[in-house]
């Protein structure tokens, strides 16, 4: 399992001290949606220059002027990025056929997806490999209700998956037996950690035990 360290602030110069401290301890750096649209892509550059070995995902929810949003994405050649699983087919087909060209994996967050079963197989279908099941802590979701509509999706559709939406060190062992994604998306439990650096350790050393 990975660690995915999600940037999700507004202020760049503490995302930036994140990644020096935490950076090097996760497996994927991802720049929030908030933090991409105050700092532009220009940050992709500041953070490859701290961390140049690790790959980089851009949250940017992208949904619709997929043509231009894809291109804009291969300007900076982020490893991943994401693209809400809501946006229409054709939107996806095109956004899939752009970041074929630069080597890149679009990440489909289900987020606000009515079937989330049905779009996942659909979206499968169009090409795509990566799927997120995104639940923000901060809607007040049921743990529980996301572990049974995560495993309803992996059964489904055997997309590569993301988990994210409030993990924490006390969840990510339960998240690791019983769900077993690929991806764990970490944002607030590093981001307010008295000691970021021993923080995204511990966070390593479960995933990889």
């Amino acid at each position: 399992m990975k660690i995915q360290l999600a940037l999700d602030l507004l202020d760049p110069h503490k995302a930036l001290d994140v990644v020096r401290e935490a950076g090097s301890h996760v497996e994927i750096i991802e720049v929030g949606t908030s933090l991409l649209k105050h700092s532009g892509i220009a940050i992709v550059k500041e953070i490859r220059a701290i961390c140049p070995e690790k790959p980089i995902f851009l949250d940017m929810k992208i949904i619709d002027g997929p043509e231009r949003e894809a291109t804009l994405m291969a300007q900076c050649l982020p490893e991943y990025y994401s693209m809400l699983a809501v946006a229409s087919d054709t939107a996806v087909r095109k956004v899939l056929a752009i970041a074929s060209q630069n080597n890149a994996i679009v990440v489909f967050d289900l987020q606000s997806v009515s079937d989330p079963v049905l779009r996942a197989c659909e979206l499968k279908a169009l090409g795509a490999t990566h799927i997120c099941v995104h639940k923000n802590a901060d809607c007040g979701d049921d743990p529980q209700q996301a572990f049974s509509e995560f495993i309803e999706v992996h059964k489904a559709c055997g997309l590569i998956m993301s988990l994210a939406g409030g993990i924490s060190l006390d969840t990510l062992p339960a998240i690791k037996e019983q769900l077993q994604p690929e991806i764990a998306i970490v944002g607030g439990a590093i981001l307010s950690a008295t000691n970021r650096r021993n923080t995204a350790l511990n966070f390593a050393a479960i995933a990889n035990a």
